[in-house]
């Protein structure tokens, strides 16, 4: 579908830094690159206006936008009480499979040559897996378009460097552990804890709200 090819490789382009955000982006331009009408750009265009990438302002342009400090907080409050939510279901539901996926990628993490980007794409897998195996399709899709518009504002060679990333993997050991024995409780409280700490880095980042 072409709305969703426009959507994805605009999206890439946006988070690769591709355009300046005191530049409007050229609709024409995009139509001639991906070789399109118009028409699937719009489309794209708005689904990236509604997820907070870009704004729309009728007679002036197409921007992509700045990151505001109070949605950011909003959006990681959001994402992490889902999260902890779909964690608390998965420790009911998690099979063999799963959990042996989660070992591997503790393994992978825990290489002191790994550089911060892999981890960022481990540390994503990792909560993907535990986020699948609630059985939840619909929190999970839900909690999946804000996880990426924050992972785009986010600064993963900071976060995942030195004592942050040592934390990092003490943590996610903890819920693995939590995890493989079931337990609802604890899994709940140990993702808590590691997300409000991964929020209050991006939070600080951008500023706190009163």
């Amino acid at each position: 579908m072409k709305e969703e090819q426009a959507y994805k490789q605009i999206k890439q382009m946006i988070i690769d830094g591709k355009f300046s955000v005191k530049e409007a982006i050229s609709i024409n331009r995009l139509a001639e690159k991906f070789v399109m009408s118009r028409t699937p750009i719009h489309r794209a265009l708005s689904r990236l206006e509604r997820e907070g990438y870009i704004t729309i302002t009728p007679q002036v342009g197409v921007f992509v936008r700045r990151p505001d400090a109070r949605e950011v907080q909003e959006r990681l409050l959001l994402c992490v009480n889902i999260d902890v939510f779909l964690a608390e279901q998965a420790a009911k539901s998690i099979n063999e499979l799963q959990l042996e996926e989660l070992k591997k990628l503790l393994e992978a993490m825990e290489k002191p040559s790994i550089e911060p980007a892999d981890y960022e794409n481990l540390n994503r897998n990792f909560h993907t897996i535990i986020c699948r195996a609630a059985n939840n399709s619909y929190a999970f899709q839900t909690n999946k378009i804000n996880w990426d518009y924050l992972n785009y504002l986010n600064a993963s060679e900071t976060l995942f460097r030195g004592t942050n990333r040592d934390q990092s993997q003490a943590e996610h050991r903890m819920i693995y552990y939590a995890l493989r024995d079931g337990d609802p409780k604890l899994t709940e409280l140990l993702m808590k804890k590691h997300l409000m700490r991964v929020a209050q880095f991006i939070i600080g980042k951008y500023g706190y709200m009163d």
